[in-house]
Protein backbone atom coordinates (compact mmCIF):
# COMPACT_ATOMS: atom_id res chain seq x y z
CA UNK A 1 0.00 0.00 0.00
CA UNK A 2 1.05 3.28 -0.99
CA UNK A 3 2.38 5.45 2.15
CA UNK A 4 -0.03 8.26 1.47
CA UNK A 5 -3.07 5.73 1.24
CA UNK A 6 -1.75 4.40 4.71
CA UNK A 7 -1.74 7.68 6.13
CA UNK A 8 -5.17 8.39 4.87
CA UNK A 9 -6.84 5.12 6.30
CA UNK A 10 -5.03 6.19 9.82
CA UNK A 11 -6.32 9.31 9.50
CA UNK A 12 -9.95 8.49 8.75
CA UNK A 13 -9.84 6.06 11.78
CA UNK A 14 -8.99 8.63 14.27
CA UNK A 15 -11.38 11.24 13.09
CA UNK A 16 -14.53 9.03 11.05
CA UNK A 17 -15.06 10.63 7.29
CA UNK A 18 -13.81 13.87 6.10
CA UNK A 19 -16.99 15.53 5.34
CA UNK A 20 -16.56 19.51 5.27
CA UNK A 21 -14.39 21.19 2.59
CA UNK A 22 -12.40 22.17 5.97
CA UNK A 23 -11.56 18.09 7.11
CA UNK A 24 -11.00 17.85 3.72
CA UNK A 25 -8.08 20.58 3.40
CA UNK A 26 -6.78 19.33 6.95
CA UNK A 27 -6.51 15.68 5.45
CA UNK A 28 -4.13 16.78 2.39
CA UNK A 29 -2.32 18.95 4.55
CA UNK A 30 -1.31 16.26 7.24
CA UNK A 31 -1.19 13.57 4.67
CA UNK A 32 1.31 15.60 2.38
CA UNK A 33 3.53 16.72 5.53
CA UNK A 34 3.69 13.42 6.54
CA UNK A 35 4.53 11.81 3.14
CA UNK A 36 6.95 14.72 2.75
CA UNK A 37 8.59 14.44 5.92
CA UNK A 38 8.94 10.18 5.86
CA UNK A 39 10.14 10.27 2.38
CA UNK A 40 13.17 12.90 3.33
CA UNK A 41 13.46 10.78 6.57
CA UNK A 42 13.01 13.66 8.34
CA UNK A 43 11.65 11.95 11.85
CA UNK A 44 11.67 15.04 13.80
CA UNK A 45 9.18 16.56 11.31
CA UNK A 46 6.98 13.75 11.25
CA UNK A 47 6.67 13.81 15.29
CA UNK A 48 5.46 17.68 14.72
CA UNK A 49 2.89 16.21 11.92
CA UNK A 50 1.74 13.70 14.12
CA UNK A 51 1.86 15.50 17.48
CA UNK A 52 -0.27 18.63 16.10
CA UNK A 53 -3.30 15.94 14.97
CA UNK A 54 -2.90 14.56 18.82
CA UNK A 55 -3.49 18.09 19.70
CA UNK A 56 -6.60 18.53 17.59
CA UNK A 57 -7.90 14.28 18.33
CA UNK A 58 -7.56 15.61 22.13
CA UNK A 59 -9.68 18.54 21.59
CA UNK A 60 -12.20 16.26 19.46
CA UNK A 61 -12.34 13.05 21.10
CA UNK A 62 -11.56 14.00 24.93
CA UNK A 63 -12.93 17.29 25.41
CA UNK A 64 -15.51 17.37 22.37
CA UNK A 65 -14.50 20.89 22.03
CA UNK A 66 -15.09 21.40 17.86
CA UNK A 67 -14.60 25.03 17.80
CA UNK A 68 -11.09 24.68 19.05
CA UNK A 69 -10.90 21.75 16.63
CA UNK A 70 -12.07 23.64 13.53
CA UNK A 71 -9.86 26.43 14.73
CA UNK A 72 -6.83 24.15 14.74
CA UNK A 73 -8.06 22.71 10.98
CA UNK A 74 -8.16 26.07 9.91
CA UNK A 75 -5.46 28.12 10.98
CA UNK A 76 -3.02 24.78 9.78
CA UNK A 77 -4.90 24.50 6.18
CA UNK A 78 -3.97 28.35 6.07
CA UNK A 79 -0.44 28.27 6.39
CA UNK A 80 0.33 29.81 9.86
CA UNK A 81 3.09 27.86 11.72
CA UNK A 82 1.46 24.32 13.50
CA UNK A 83 3.52 24.33 16.39
CA UNK A 84 2.34 28.35 17.18
CA UNK A 85 -1.38 27.62 16.65
CA UNK A 86 -1.16 24.50 18.70
CA UNK A 87 0.37 26.87 21.64
CA UNK A 88 -2.03 29.43 21.25
CA UNK A 89 -5.00 27.19 21.16
CA UNK A 90 -4.16 25.01 24.26
CA UNK A 91 -3.08 28.16 26.05
CA UNK A 92 -6.37 30.14 25.29
CA UNK A 93 -8.66 26.59 26.44
CA UNK A 94 -10.95 26.98 29.26
CA UNK A 95 -10.50 23.01 29.34
CA UNK A 96 -7.11 21.22 29.98
CA UNK A 97 -6.64 17.79 30.59
CA UNK A 98 -3.40 15.61 31.40
CA UNK A 99 -3.16 14.59 27.67
CA UNK A 100 -3.38 18.29 26.65
CA UNK A 101 -0.94 19.52 29.23
CA UNK A 102 1.77 16.58 28.40
CA UNK A 103 0.83 17.95 24.30
CA UNK A 104 1.20 21.58 24.98
CA UNK A 105 5.11 20.80 27.03
CA UNK A 106 5.41 18.61 24.13
CA UNK A 107 4.79 21.61 21.41
CA UNK A 108 7.00 23.81 23.69
CA UNK A 109 9.74 21.84 23.11
CA UNK A 110 9.91 21.99 19.24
Amino acid sequence: MELKTKILKLLREGYGEFDSHLEVQYQETVSNNLTKSQQSNNRNNVREWVTYNQVILEFKNNLRDFSKVKELQYRITDQEDPTEVCIEVIKESKQRSPELNRLYFKLMNF
